[in-house]
């Protein structure tokens, strides 16, 4: 089966008093629930260019605060725009975008938001139990403000990812919407993805931790995550974390085979999500393990924060070349991201994660460096030197030369393209 990302709304408005029933919570939804869309021209890694639809749920008014999705905005420079219930469609600007979650906050102006909209209320608490009855409420498939239903069906990790199962129906459009709790009206999780080939089989992205994150936002603080220089072993069931890999710093202190016990004294840490939720915004964390018959408690520094993912590139001769998508790769390795269809660069044999090293000789490290070996050039032919990683061998690699004309020359970030 293959996981893919949906597009889903569930909202649920934040009231002092207990909503009555599922059409109350509905009603309500349809109040803080937004459409969205997103177009890419030029798209990094998995972003493909083109326009998508989805979902999102207004969480703080007076900062003009919409949550959704990242797949939904995109990782690559985009335009987003968003429309209130019977409200003309208005251009946002991107906030925050988590690269570990897949979460993200864009912002319109708190003056153009209509008067009857009011935020959603969100369950900062634990996360919900299995056998919780929620409604998910949406844009299914452009079937715009609909509402599903069924029950939380576990919390499970995915990827080393904290997800919230559900059998809600989520399909695209619903992607960014909230999936809300039905006896408390209080959004539980933001529908991610599901499984296609599958019936009842999906995922939020779970409140409570996103609740760290506008917490962190809120405070001025940046939220992301860190890189952690450890890696975990999952058990069975997803009892225990175990020490899988540890490297840096960290490697005084934890040792390959060191089960986790509790983080800064909280003992339900089963996944590297709660790692992490305990590590934003912090400098240290104190960790307690298990080893052979003792307990030892290490207080850990937390690595440099990820920042929000901006990307930058060259688009040239009908594609388009930058640093990889991985938030914590290697940025000077350029890569081809993206190659049009009938265009010079598909003609010259160029195809998708191709790596560009050196442009007529001149080793290429950077968007900047791209620029400065293509100036000048426009209209004239370049040798380009590419790199390809060999299948189920990335440490080897085939290099070919390819002579390309230079047409079409820009420079594409998040502020534009020129």
């Amino acid at each position: 089966m293959i996981r893919k990302s949906v597009c889903a709304a569930i909202s649920i408005i934040g009231l002092a008093s207990q909503p009555a029933s599922a059409n109350d919570i509905i009603a309500e939804a349809s109040l803080y629930t937004v459409q969205t869309t997103t177009s890419v021209q030029y798209g990094f890694g998995s972003d493909l260019k083109g326009t998508s639809r989805a979902s999102g749920i207004l969480i703080d008014r007076e900062r003009g605060w919409i949550a959704t999705n990242a797949h939904v905005v995109k990782k690559s420079p985009s335009r987003v725009r968003i429309s209130f219930k019977g409200n003309p469609y208005l251009t946002v600007e991107k906030v925050y975008i988590d690269s570990h979650f897949d979460f993200a906050i864009v912002k319109i102006d708190p003056d153009k938001i209509p008067a009857f909209a009011r935020p959603a209320s969100l369950a900062c608490g634990d996360a919900p139990i299995a056998g919780t009855p929620v409604i998910g409420f949406g844009h299914p498939w452009g079937l715009e403000y609909t509402a599903t239903r069924g029950i939380i069906s576990g919390v499970k990790t995915l990827s080393s990812i904290e997800n919230l199962q559900t059998d809600t129906a989520i399909n695209p459009g619903n992607s960014g919407g909230a999936l809300i709790e039905e006896r408390t009206g209080k959004v539980v999780g933001i529908n991610a993805s599901g499984f296609t080939n599958s019936e009842g089989l999906n995922f939020a992205v779970p409140i409570p931790l996103v609740c760290t994150i506008l917490d962190l936002l809120k405070a001025g603080k940046n939220p992301s995550p860190p890189v952690l220089p450890a890696k975990f072993a999952l058990t069975l069931g997803d009892r225990e974390l175990v020490v899988a890999s540890v490297k840096d710093d960290w490697a005084s202190q934890l040792k390959i085979g060191d089960r986790v016990v509790s983080i800064d004294g909280d003992p339900n840490v089963k996944n590297e999500s709660r790692i992490l939720d305990k590590a934003r915004g912090k400098n240290t964390l104190s960790m307690t393990v298990r080893r052979g018959s003792e307990q030892p408690t290490f207080t850990l520094a937390v690595p440099e924060m990820l920042t929000e993912i901006r990307r930058s590139g060259v688009a040239v001769s009908g594609m388009l070349v930058g640093g990889s998508e991985a938030s914590n790769a290697d940025k000077s390795i350029m890569r081809v991201h993206m190659v049009d269809s009938a265009s010079i660069a598909q003609e010259s044999q160029i195809r998708y994660n191709d790596q560009i090293i050196a442009v007529d000789g001149v080793e290429t490290k950077s968007p900047q460096d791209l620029m400065k070996a293509f100036e000048g050039k426009v209209g004239k032919e370049v040798e380009l030197m590419i790199r390809v990683e060999r299948p189920k061998d990335a440490d080897e690699y085939d290099y070919f030369s390819r002579t390309i004309e230079v047409r079409d020359l820009k420079l594409v970030d998040e502020t534009g393209v020129r």
